[in-house]
């Protein structure tokens, strides 16, 4: 496996484990928690680290039930 793939294995896992972050915090489904990940990373509201693999947010707010809630209302929207 070269760097690249590498970096891109990692991107993918990231997505994945903010997912699965959404759906336990929220209990939304994994079409909606896939929306609202490239809505916060679209809106810069969370940052893909693609070298450590990880998705932060900028405030833990937007981990909150409410804001992933009024997240899945504006991807709905879209």
């Amino acid at each position: 496996m070269n760097a690249f793939e590498a970096i891109a294995t990692r991107q993918h896992n990231a997505i994945e484990n903010f997912v699965r972050t959404l759906i336990e915090l929220s209990g939304c489904s994994e079409a909606q928690a896939r929306d609202v990940t490239h809505l916060y990373l679209r809106s810069k509201w969370a940052k893909l680290d693609s070298v450590g693999g990880r998705i932060s947010v900028k405030h833990g707010a937007y981990l909150d039930t409410r804001a992933i809630n009024r997240a899945i209302a504006i991807t709905e929207e879209e």
